[in-house]
C-alpha cells in the first residue's frame, strides 16, 4: 500500500467509524452486514453502501469483510484517532469536548498535519521545560525522598521513549509499543510502573506497512545492574526504585530510565535496541 493510496483513501470520521463498527461485527461472528451497520449508526443503508463503495473498489472489502490490506488500513486509522484523543486530553480539553475536537482535525487535516501535531506532543515530556528553570538548580531525588512525598496509591502518569545515540531527541519506535498512560502502583511493601503492550504499527518511506509488538524487555537500574523485565498478560512491570529522579520545580519531577528491547516487525525479528524512558510524575 502506497502513502498516495493512504492518503487519497483517508476516511472521515463517519466513515472511519462505519469501518469500525464493521470491524467489531466480523469480530462477532455476524459477517457483512450493511443494514446492521446503517441502524447502529442511524443512518439507512444506501449511505452505507456509499461509505463502502470506495473501499470495495480499491480492494480494502470483499464479501467476507476486510481484505489484508483493508485491516491494515483500519488499525493505521484507528491509531491516529487514539492519538489525536491523547494530544486532545493532554492539553486540557475536557472529555466532552474531545469528540468534537477530534471529529474536526480528522475531518480537515492531512496525515502529515496531525502526525506531527501528535508527536510534538509526545515530545514535550524532555523539552517542556527548557527556559522555565533559568538560574534554578536542577535537583536530583532520591528513591526514599520520593517515596515519602507521595502517599500509597495507583496513578496515572505521561511517559515517553526516545531513541538514544545521536538521535537522542527523537521518540523511539518502542514509544508506539506501549498503552498509554502508564501506572505508578504505590505499595510501600512493591512500587513500580507498569505498562501495557500494544501492537506497533508504522509507515515506512517507500509506504510500506509494518506491525510488530515488543518481546522482550530489560531494564538498567540506577544501580548499573541489568534486570530482565518478563511480559505477563501483556504487561510488564518497572522496579520504580531502578529509575532515577530529578525535581525541575516544585511542581515537576521526572523519573528516566535505560531500556533494553527487543520487538517483531512483520515477519522480521528486530535486534535488541536501547532506549531511555522518562516518565513525568
Amino acid at each position: 500500500m502506497c502513502d498516495k493510496i493512504m492518503e487519497n483513501y483517508k476516511p472521515n470520521m463517519f466513515q472511519l467509524q462505519c469501518l469500525k463498527a464493521l470491524e467489531i461485527q466480523i469480530e462477532e461472528g455476524k459477517g457483512y452486514n450493511e443494514a446492521e451497520i446503517g441502524r447502529k449508526m442511524q443512518v439507512n443503508r444506501s449511505t452505507i453502501s456509499r461509505c463502502f463503495k470506495r473501499y470495495r473498489e480499491e480492494g480494502f472489502l470483499e464479501d467476507k469483510g476486510f481484505t489484508r490490506k483493508g485491516a491494515e488500513f483500519l488499525e493505521y486509522y484507528k491509531m491516529i484517532e487514539s492519538d489525536l484523543y491523547h494530544y486532545f486530553a493532554s492539553i486540557g480539553i475536557n472529555e466532552q469536548q474531545q469528540r468534537q475536537a477530534v471529529t474536526g482535525m480528522f475531518d480537515t487535516a492531512d496525515i502529515d498535519t496531525i502526525q506531527k501535531l501528535c508527536q510534538k506532543e509526545k515530545m514535550h515530556l524532555r523539552y517542556e521545560s527548557i527556559g522555565k528553570n533559568e538560574s534554578k538548580e536542577i535537583t536530583k531525588l532520591t528513591y526514599e525522598q520520593l517515596c515519602n512525598s507521595l502517599k500509597k496509591g495507583i496513578y496515572q502518569v505521561a511517559f515517553s521513549i526516545y531513541r538514544q545515540g545521536k538521535d537522542w531527541q527523537s521518540l523511539s519506535m518502542a514509544d508506539q509499543g506501549f498503552e498509554k498512560p502508564a501506572y505508578l502502583h504505590l505499595k510501600g511493601d512493591k512500587n513500580y510502573l507498569e505498562l501495557a503492550v500494544r501492537e506497533m504499527k508504522a509507515m515506512t518511506k517507500g509506504g510500506a506497512m509494518l506491525s510488530g509488538h515488543i518481546q522482550t524487555v530489560k531494564c538498567r537500574s540506577s544501580k548499573d545492574v541489568l534486570t530482565d523485565l518478563p511480559i505477563q498478560d501483556k504487561k510488564i512491570q518497572i522496579p520504580f526504585e531502578d529509575f532515577e529522579f530529578e525535581q525541575l520545580s516544585e511542581t515537576e519531577i521526572t523519573g528516566q530510565i535505560q531500556l533494553f528491547m527487543t520487538s517483531s516487525v512483520g515477519e522480521k525479528r528486530m535486534p535488541e535496541s536501547m532506549a531511555t524512558l522518562i516518565l513525568k510524575i
